[in-house]
């Protein structure tokens, strides 16, 4: 009997991994919420029930996602009234996240051997209304199920054109939990708050870019493979324009722009960030030393100088 207990809790909790664990308990909170929504009176009954069944009943790694996103119970309610196909089509998915804990927990092991100085976070997958695919908050990763679980079997037709290139034709499950990791290795300091204010545009592409770098090198997983295809058949045009703005605090060409890019994919700055950290890489001798020196936030400049990158690098830009 205890040991049945033992794996009922395991499997409500997660995957338990040197003091840390994987978390899909929200998840199937969530479709009982949906399910609920049946029976609501009106559209203030449908609010209050969603509040009442997934957003009270919330895990820590939940509470700890709606501190850093909006995830308010209105938006929820609206999301599922304007996508019904893809909330549909979307839900198998989500619930067999479960079933890659293993997959997930050799990640981090790997990071673990591979990354100086980095240290197992929680990982927590829940349901948000598509505005996120993953965040950080000190030692937790915060995974939006939703967006990272689409892949080819899921209906985009309701979505907006951002969404539906944002959600790949393969799941990307993996690929977030290891851009996510290295967030949470990522040093910070005074340089790193001093830059972050005066030039926000080259220190958030490097911290971004840097994300990526490591997840190929260490994981060989990316989540921006459609922006690395643009960015490596522009790179020299790319390079020159972020050049000249770089040291300035407006991001809105480069980063997190969501559906409000519409002449060329959003969060280029992800890609110009991913190469400096490359070339940086390529010529550095103790690749470990490297490592170390990339993930301090603060590196951004001496990174940009030493390596050399000015609109191409000696390795592909797939990162081989």
């Amino acid at each position: 009997m205890r040991s049945s207990l033992i794996a009922m809790t395991l499997a409500v909790k997660g995957v338990m991994c040197s003091a840390q664990y994987i978390t899909t308990e929200d998840i199937p909170r969530f479709w009982e919420a949906v399910d609920a929504l049946a029976q609501a009176r009106d559209h203030a009954d449908s609010i209050a029930c969603f509040h009442r069944r997934y957003l009270d009943r919330a895990s820590e790694g939940l509470q700890r996602f709606m501190k850093v996103r909006d995830l308010s119970p209105e938006h929820y309610v609206n999301s599922l009234a304007k996508a019904p196909r893809f909330w549909k089509s979307i839900r198998s998915r989500t619930l067999s996240i479960a079933q890659r804990e293993e997959r997930i927990a050799e990640v981090l092991s790997t990071y673990e051997r591979e990354v100086p100085g980095f240290k197992r976070p929680n990982v927590c997958f829940a349901i948000g209304h598509l505005s996120t695919g993953g965040t950080t908050q000190k030692d937790w990763i915060l995974i939006g199920a939703e967006m990272v679980c689409a892949d080819s079997t899921t209906d985009k037709s309701e979505l907006n054109a951002w969404l539906k290139d944002a959600l790949r034709e393969e799941d990307q499950v993996i690929a977030y939990v290891a851009h996510e990791a290295v967030h949470t290795r990522q040093r910070s300091g005074p340089r790193t708050y001093w830059q972050y204010a005066t030039k926000r545009l080259l220190v958030a592409s490097y911290q971004e870019g840097v994300a990526d770098f490591v997840a190929q090198h260490v994981a060989s997983v990316t989540i921006n493979a459609g922006v690395r295809s643009y960015g490596a058949a522009h790179e020299a045009e790319l390079w020159n324009e972020f050049a000249r703005v770089m040291h300035g605090n407006d991001i809105s060409g480069w980063l997190y722009q969501g559906a409000s890019s519409a002449e060329r994919p959003a969060d280029l700055g992800y890609f110009i960030g991913y190469r400096i950290a490359a070339a940086y890489f390529a010529k550095a001798r103790d690749k470990r030393k490297a490592l170390r020196v990339l993930l301090r936030n603060g590196a951004a400049e001496k990174v940009l100088r030493k390596g050399g990158y000015s609109g191409s690098c000696h390795v592909h830009a797939d990162g081989s």
